[in-house]
């Protein structure tokens, strides 16, 4: 038996913002993609990446798998 573990849920998240960042850790998604290409513009994206790089160190999402795009 393998490791894996199934996947039923997975949320994107735009990275640049914040509020979204905060509200995907009380929903209940097995993982969680902080997105920093489609939903981010470019202008944004120095602080997006910031977010992101603190959102998934922070520790306050559970057991979501954390993916940064």
């Amino acid at each position: 038996m393998s490791n894996m573990r199934p996947r039923r849920s997975v949320l994107y998240m735009p990275a640049a913002n914040e509020r979204a960042l905060d509200k995907a850790k009380s929903i209940p998604a097995d993982a969680l993609i902080f997105d920093l290409e489609d939903a981010v513009s470019p202008d944004a994206k120095p602080d997006a990446r910031r977010n992101a790089v603190a959102a998934a160190r922070s520790g306050e999402y559970g057991n979501k798998e954390i993916t940064i795009r």
